[in-house]
């Protein structure tokens, strides 16, 4: 195999690998499919809470009516440490991850929360991660979280807002450590050495 089709090699690995680090996986039940499975009501707030068959996007999704009171959250529950340790997230303790979630809102604004917990309460929190829509339709968005280097359990918590029906589907976090070196550097750094032996091949 000749040098050039060795770089070309290269640069698809490269390419591959990247797609392979962001890739999705939906935290348990992220999609709704299942109902209110995984899930738990953490506080109301006075709203009705449903988790819908149809409408969503793709399917089932969790809708939130809070045209009555302040607010209202729904959050994977951490009763059960089964549900929520790091491991059935596929996170570890103290490494950055990107956390992704579909919402459909009549205000445009929701968001999420995400918390580290260890096995006796929590340990930190992101705070509310407030984001708005810009059109009516389903939207997508994302942040990032450090989970504590202490936790143990994982809680992921969907904000309701004042005097809105609103909706989540798709809740799940981007897999890679945002904050680790990636691998697709040292792709970069074998690609562009097998691309100056070309060259040097080249001018001789």
């Amino acid at each position: 195999m000749n040098i050039k089709k060795q770089a070309t090699i290269a640069s698809l690995a490269m390419v591959m690998s990247a797609s392979s680090l962001a890739a999705f996986q939906a935290v348990p039940n992220g999609d709704f499919e299942s109902g209110g499975a995984d899930w738990a009501l953490e506080y109301a707030g006075g709203g009705a809470f449903s988790f819908e068959t149809t409408g969503g996007n793709g399917g089932g999704y969790l809708q939130m009516d809070n045209t009555s009171a302040a607010w209202g959250s729904v959050a994977i529950s951490t009763d059960d440490p089964a549900g929520s340790t790091l491991d059935v997230f596929n996170v570890t303790a103290g490494n950055s991850y990107n956390f992704q979630w579909d919402q459909l809102s009549t205000n445009g604004g929701l968001g999420i929360k995400v918390e580290s917990w260890s096995d006796t309460g929590v340990i930190s929190d992101s705070g509310d991660i407030s984001r708005t829509n810009t059109g009516t339709g389903w939207e997508t968005h994302n942040a990032d979280y450090t989970i504590a280097s202490g936790a143990t359990r994982l809680k992921v918590v969907l904000l309701g807002i004042n005097n809105s029906i609103s909706g989540y589907d798709n809740v799940g976090i981007t897999n890679g450590d945002v904050s680790a070196v990636p691998v697709p550097a040292a792709a970069w750094l074998f690609g562009s050495a097998l691309a100056g032996l070309v060259a040097v091949r080249r001018n001789k």
